[in-house]
């Protein structure tokens, strides 16, 4: 046996035992192993191919939300956009609020539309929801983004945990970062000229109608999409519209909480919102006031700074759980939540942007993590709705679809020398973007090959909830290595 085959043995043998657990312990990830259908054809069917009238009507107030979302990120350049509820029954919710970059954040816009990519298909415009209350310090951001390998910061170090909701406008200046950071001979030519041709490419788009990096990166998201695909296919892209979750569900709260719903109910009315805050407990996107993890309902503007503040509800009042701050408090009455959430004092949080969706009977696109709770969150709705005498409230949240899986794994890969190499926004830019055999032949592979790709990533998401410490798989394939196996046509 040769060296490859060994290789290949070793690789396909980690892939199954990763697999194999996932099954096991994640079952609710365990269908999406056995889906051979081809990637385009298993998008097309993520769309709901019934609404009911109820949820149709409230998905026209998520539209006319999203749509002032847009004029607001875009300005005079949004006059020609055209958003209906026809492009909000279906959401991808997974994505951060940050520069197109980490490959498993890319693969969700390409997995979700993967229908009406390439060849034909639906050219209305797609509308992501991206979460802008984690700090640039994150995970998939580090700061800034990804480019050969190395992290290319725009944010300073001691803005880590700022979120990204409150951050002013800022010149893109990584360049000149790198420099002083001594990391600029890292480079080759052609990379440290791509370099200086992106952060002016990034700086040279319009916005000077805002004073805020959440619109700023709205643009920025809308020219450099199309920069993932070869010139030539960039004519026939839809084009990606990015709307930030929090203002979305901002705008949609402003005109629920004047109306009796139970979302009115959760906050206002004190017997049920003990049920509510009782029912979440422990939910990821929730709270878990033992663990100083989550809000109850908002997060708080912390003062003078683009931080945020941890509240709990005490008695008919939303209190900052930080003692300096006990004085902003929120009076849980229905002009005062208005009121702050007009002047951005309080934003929603995620298992608010979260249920705000599941009220309107949209379809969220998951990840394997929201996969998890946002059916936890359907699930404990639909429960509290019929215990508390609204069984057609209760029956309408729980036919809304959690299942439709749009991450976990990369979409974009290049050649290197023997190797398969995963490739970040930046690495796909900087190549001209992707041809359309790349994309066809993308689009065409079966699911579960591509999610293989991404199963170690999803493996790492579930382990430490999931899988019992003595059964964990202490050595584990990279998508490196399992896209050269799965991907050798690349």
């Amino acid at each position: 046996m040769t060296k490859a085959d060994m290789d290949e043995e070793r690789i396909r043998a980690s892939l199954d035992a990763i697999v194999g657990q996932i099954r096991r312990y994640v079952p609710s990830m365990a269908p999406y192993f056995e889906i051979d259908r081809p990637l385009g054809e298993y998008a097309a069917g993520l769309q709901p191919t019934w609404v009911d009238p109820v949820h149709a009507e409230r998905q026209e107030g998520v539209a006319r939300a999203v749509r002032r979302v847009l004029r607001q990120a875009f300005g005079p350049a949004a006059a020609g956009l055209s958003v209906d509820a026809r492009d909000v029954r279906a959401i991808n919710i997974v994505d951060h609020h940050q520069l197109l970059n980490h490959p498993l954040l890319l693969g969700t816009n390409i997995i979700a539309n993967a229908d009406r990519l390439v060849g034909g298909g639906d050219r209305r415009p797609i509308v992501t929801f991206s979460c802008s209350n984690v700090p640039p310090s994150n995970h998939y951001m580090r700061n800034g983004f990804q480019f050969r390998g190395e992290t290319i910061p725009y944010f300073r170090a001691k803005e880590h945990r700022d979120a990204m909701y409150y951050t002013g406008v800022r010149s893109f200046d990584f360049v000149e970062r790198l420099r002083t950071l001594r990391r600029w001979d890292r480079f080759t030519p052609d990379d440290q000229d791509f370099l200086i041709e992106y952060q002016g490419f990034l700086n040279g788009l319009d916005h000077p109608h805002t004073d805020r990096h959440r619109d700023q990166l709205a643009v920025a998201l809308r020219h450099t999409w199309p920069l993932l695909f070869a010139r030539e296919l960039r004519r026939d892209i839809p084009e990606l519209l990015y709307a930030n979750s929090e203002d979305v569900a901002r705008e949609c709260l402003l005109e629920l909480l004047t109306e009796e719903n139970f979302l009115s109910a959760a906050l206002f009315d004190p017997g049920f919102r003990q049920q509510v805050l009782d029912a979440f407990r422990g939910v990821v996107v929730a709270w878990d006031e033992a663990a100083d993890k989550g809000t109850h309902f908002f997060w708080r503007k912390y003062p003078g700074r683009p931080r945020l503040l941890r509240l709990y509800a005490e008695g008919s009042e939303l209190v900052p759980a930080d003692p300096r701050f006990r004085h902003l408090t929120v009076p849980l009455e229905p002009a005062a939540v208005r009121d702050h959430l007009e002047r951005e004092e309080i934003i929603p949080s995620v298992a608010l942007c979260m249920s705000v969706l599941l009220y309107a009977g949209v379809k969220p696109l998951v990840g394997p993590g929201s996969l998890v709770y946002t059916t936890q969150l359907r699930d404990g709705w639909t429960a509290l709705l019929d215990r508390h005498g609204h069984p057609a409230e209760a029956a309408r949240v729980a036919q809304v679809d959690t299942a439709g899986l749009i991450a976990g794994t990369p979409m974009f890969f290049g050649r290197s020398g023997d190797a398969v190499r995963t490739l970040y926004a930046a690495d796909v830019f900087s190549g001209g973007g992707m041809s359309e055999s790349y994309m066809k032949t993308v689009l065409n592979a079966p699911l579960k090959d591509l999610l293989s790709v991404g199963s170690s990533g999803v493996y790492s998401l579930f382990s430490h909830s999931y899988i019992p410490k003595e059964e964990r798989l202490t050595e584990r394939i990279g998508f490196d290595e399992a896209a050269t196996l799965i991907h050798g046509w690349v």
